[in-house]
């Protein structure tokens, strides 16, 4: 019996440790593990500079890229098309948000119409169109040869301003406190 018992805290305390270590933020095994859940597999290519990791692979036709920083946390994400080929490309990038940011399909959809990105993409955004939610900005741009959804993840560097210049104005998409936090 008290072996049983010896055990039975063993476990319990096996648990709770394991539940402690994903606590903060995602990382690149976590984004990878909600892509492949939802349908999506990836051979993944690494490369590293002193800033960030960038985890790279080919989903379908798109080059989706992953940045961690030096403490394995994500940081941005970014997804490609080329112009003569992005059919599919609204499909993938929301649920590579989904996966980054846990938004659903309605956050997601106010996101993309501030961008331009459905079914039709547009053949030029003139420039890039920027929209900020409280966590999560997101940059679109495309031309004649292809565009490119960024995702940069505000959390990780909440006090840091974000890349624009002075004559933007970035619109800002406000959801309800029951927006997903990351885990």
């Amino acid at each position: 019996m008290k072996k049983i018992s010896v055990l039975f805290i063993t476990i319990i305390f096996c648990v709770g440790i394991s539940s402690c270590v994903l606590v903060g933020e995602k990382d690149s095994t976590d984004f990878f593990s909600e892509m492949l859940r939802h349908g999506y597999t990836c051979n993944v290519a690494e490369t590293q500079n002193d800033k960030f990791l960038k985890e790279s692979c080919y989903v379908d036709k798109f080059k989706l890229s992953v940045f961690s920083d030096v403490n394995g946390k994500l940081v941005r994400v970014s997804l490609t098309y080329s112009q003569n080929d992005s059919s599919g490309f609204a499909d993938l990038a929301e649920d590579t948000v989904s996966a980054f940011c846990g938004f659903d399909s309605g956050q997601t959809a106010a996101v993309f119409s501030v961008l331009g990105i459905g079914d039709n993409l547009p053949s030029d955004s003139s420039g890039v169109i920027r929209c900020d939610t409280q966590w999560y900005g997101f940059s679109f741009v495309c031309d004649e040869v292809g565009g490119t959804l960024a995702v940069e993840n505000y959390r990780l560097n909440p006090t840091s301003a974000p890349d624009v210049t002075i004559n933007t104005t970035v619109p800002f998409i406000a959801f309800s406190s029951s927006e997903k936090t990351s885990s």
